[in-house]
């Protein structure tokens, strides 16, 4: 179905250049309808009468199949190879605009279901094509087309802010045009595959017996990146409230949130960058080190100092996403989609679970003492962990 773009190995450094900018804008297109709840979800709390479990239950939905389906799409992408796979992100993604005719809780939770479900189709062809697109410099290639989500939620965030406060809630409807157009544009136009869907493992068994050699570095990296996402995960859902709570408005917490995006955007290719010069190691260390202390200062500061901290988080725990997705496919090459779900599908996915015992803690114990807690702790313990990873460059 899609038209095949000039790639490869004997490939013009034009086309790897086309490729992803390609994939970069489509990553904005897919994760910029994720950037649409956590600003809204005040009015939403509002609308719905929900509570704060409510509100981090609604933050791990759309994670249920947006991240766990990774898994299973992350299998059969190094079985298919197909790059249209992609158009089913933006697609289905604007289906988010839709959050506030939902009648009720149950509805807008089903709602986030099926907008996850073109995620899941998203993000693990997308990453191997990124690593394949990206020639010598794995590290920047993959890390550019991570910062593109990133820019994507802060460009989601943003916009949402702007449709709400300048047309009210039904507005964001509007929101759902971008989708569709790129969404129908990745159809027939994306980078092809290297190689053919024969090369890939021809059965789940050996697939997993495969892994189970470098199960060990992977798990700790895992952990360690699970450790720096569900600190994230805490600002991008429960920052606008905690901002709120404090005498802020929706729109101060919608800047927040689009400013940390953005300063996380920029931390992610200079990440990226680095790991080129320095290995994968050294930028996974250091952003979790950098990032934890940064994130729980912000809570105690005011305004304008808090935005900035909030901006130097980001930029420190971002700067290694794009680096732990090249440094798992370097430990595992042959299944590049498959880890890249793991290190992206399923970190997320229990990420976003956590999302409900933060709400759980910040009903207990109020917000202002739950969320520096909750990040300090399990940032100190990706700090920790963070030192036990392997070598590679």
């Amino acid at each position: 179905m899609a038209t095949v773009l000039e790639a490869g190995p004997a490939a013009p450094a034009r086309a790897h250049r086309r490729n992803i900018s390609l994939l970069v804008f489509a990553h904005m297109a897919n994760d910029a309808y994720h950037g649409f709840l956590s600003p809204l979800m005040p009015l939403l709390a509002q609308k719905l009468q929900l509570s704060l479990s409510m509100v981090g239950l609604l933050s791990s939905a759309h994670g249920i199949t947006a991240d766990m389906g990774q898994l299973l799409f992350g299998y059969f992408a190094d079985r298919l190879r197909k790059g249209w796979l992609m158009a089913l992100g933006p697609l289905l993604g604007a289906l988010l605009a839709l959050m506030f005719f939902m009648p009720n809780f149950w509805a807008l939770f089903g709602l986030l279901l099926i907008g996850g479900v073109g995620s899941a189709c998203f993000h693990p062809v997308a990453s191997v094509l990124a690593s394949e697109s990206a020639g010598r410099r794995r590290g920047l290639g993959v890390s550019l087309y991570i910062s593109g989500g990133r820019l994507g939620t802060a460009a989601g965030a943003a916009t949402a802010t702007f449709l709400v406060t300048r047309y009210g809630p039904e507005g964001v409807i509007y929101g759902a045009v971008p989708g569709l157009v790129f969404g129908l544009f990745l159809l027939f136009f994306s980078p092809p595959f290297r190689g053919s869907a024969s090369l890939a493992h021809p059965s789940l068994a050996e697939t997993f017996k495969s892994l189970r050699l470098v199960f060990r570095p992977l798990a700790r990296l895992w952990i360690v990146s699970l450790c720096r996402t569900s600190v994230t995960m805490t600002v991008n859902a429960f920052v606008p409230l905690f901002i709120v709570s404090t005498g802020g408005t929706v729109a101060q917490g919608g800047r927040t949130v689009t400013l940390h995006l953005l300063a996380a955007t920029a931390g992610g290719i200079f990440g990226g960058h680095l790991s080129d010069r320095m290995g994968r190691r050294f930028v996974t260390i250091a952003s979790i080190m950098l990032g934890t202390p940064l994130i729980v200062l912000a809570f105690f500061l005011p305004d304008p100092l808090r935005t900035l901290a909030f901006m130097g988080a980001g930029a420190a725990f971002y700067g290694s996403m794009g680096v732990s997705v090249t440094y798992a496919q370097e430990i595992a090459p042959a299944h590049a989609a498959l880890v890249s779900s793991f290190m992206l599908g399923a970190m997320w996915f229990v990420a976003s679970g956590s999302m409900v015992a933060v709400g759980a803690l910040s009903d207990a114990f109020g917000l202002a003492a739950a969320l520096p807690v909750y990040c300090a702790t399990v940032g100190g313990i990706g700090t920790i962990l963070s030192f036990g990873l392997p070598r590679f460059k």
